[in-house]
């Protein structure tokens, strides 16, 4: 009995001690309400421009470090677009914010900055960049890389063909959507519709791939796919993840644009990341699309990215060193709130035969006159 008391005894010993071998916190993390410590102040400052630039970036940590640029460089970013334009308007979206714990969150955000006649002035999105609670207080700390990021992802663009009331749609519609859900930032649709109400008059894209059937859905102006069955829609993720995967050919930026009624106006700036790259037979288009219509499909869901509005521009001439200029009008006497400018280079021969290569793209959206 002695020796079975003294065994226990001993296993005992062994069991605690191993316990506090190491440190356990189970306290249960309180989440804070990061929008309006954080996020909600640093609008309302940017909004009083250069007077309250101060008040700005005290949000932003001394260790702040996003793909090179320091805090000393953001603040000067943001003093040349005050500077410039006295009356600058900004918008903050948060798209998501996960806190780890008590001092650590991750975010991914979005600033617009905007004239007082609604010309974009930047429209910058911040993935991976990161909070830390410094003294009792939230600061933007950036993604903490050091260096400046190396030629991006090409963005996926696609265009799908429809038409209201299509019955064999619906399964391309919800695929396309849970793909751009699924490559946020790294994917973009546009929805043409062939006839009915939502066609856009004048728009030369359906026939010039050739027409078909619809559901019909173009992958980066070459690989062509007709149909929704089962078979069909299996190949769309490779066929996604094969455009993402290759470095961008083509770099947008300096997008800036105005709004007349209908009409928006503005001009971009086109950067090739290719060697000896050639502008034959080069176009730029511009599309507006709604983001969400009040038209649904014959499933009861309502459609997304339907185009409202094309304008196609030949740049094989252009002087890419510069900005492109451009103008597109919306089909609709009252243009839809939630209207986004899609700008997408293209090599586009006369003749489509698979050759027709989207050199990435880039979305913004607009912030439309009531």
């Amino acid at each position: 009995m002695k020796f079975r008391c003294l065994a226990l005894l001993l296993i005992a010993l062994l069991f605690v001690s191993a316990c506090d071998r190491f440190e356990h916190d189970f306290t249960e993390v309180e989440a804070e309400d990061l929008q309006s410590l954080v996020f909600t102040p640093l609008e309302t400052a940017l909004s009083g421009g250069a007077a309250s630039l101060d008040q700005a970036m005290s949000h932003f940590s001394e260790y702040y470090v996003h793909n090179g640029i320091h805090k000393s460089d953001r603040e000067a970013w943001l003093s040349g677009i005050f500077a410039q334009n006295p009356g600058a308007q900004s918008r903050i979206t948060v798209k998501n914010i996960q806190q780890l714990d008590a001092s650590n969150a991750n975010v991914n955000w979005n600033l617009l900055i905007t004239s007082s006649s609604k010309e974009v002035l930047a429209d910058s999105t911040f993935i991976g960049d990161t909070l830390k609670k410094e003294e009792d207080r939230w600061l933007i700390r950036g993604n903490q890389c050091a260096c400046v990021v190396p030629n991006p992802e090409q963005v996926a663009v696609l265009e799908y063909f429809t038409f209201l009331g299509c019955p064999n749609c619906p399964p391309v519609e919800a695929k396309l959507h849970e793909l751009q859900l699924a490559y946020p930032n790294h994917l973009i649709y546009v929805e043409h519709h062939t006839t009915g109400p939502l066609m856009v008059s004048g728009d030369p894209t359906f026939a010039y791939y050739g027409s078909g059937s619809v559901p019909l859905t173009i992958f980066g102006g070459k690989v062509k796919q007709s149909g929704s069955s089962a078979d069909v829609l299996e190949t769309y993720d490779p066929l996604v993840q094969q455009l993402i995967s290759v470095d961008s050919p083509m770099l947008y930026s300096d997008l800036t644009y105005t709004q007349d009624q209908q009409t928006f106006s503005g001009s971009v700036k086109l950067n090739p990341q290719l060697a000896g790259f050639g502008q034959n037979d080069l176009y730029l288009n511009v599309v507006l699309i709604e983001k969400t219509s009040r038209f649904q499909n014959t499933q009861g869901a309502n459609l997304h990215n339907v185009v409202r509005g094309k304008s196609i521009i030949d740049i094989s001439s252009s002087d890419l060193s510069q900005s492109i200029d451009f103008s597109v009008t919306c089909a609709d006497a009252k243009p839809p709130e939630d209207l986004s400018l899609v700008i997408f280079a293209q090599k586009r021969p006369d003749t489509f035969a698979n050759n027709a290569t989207i050199l990435s793209g880039t979305e913004i959206q607009l912030n439309v006159a009531k």
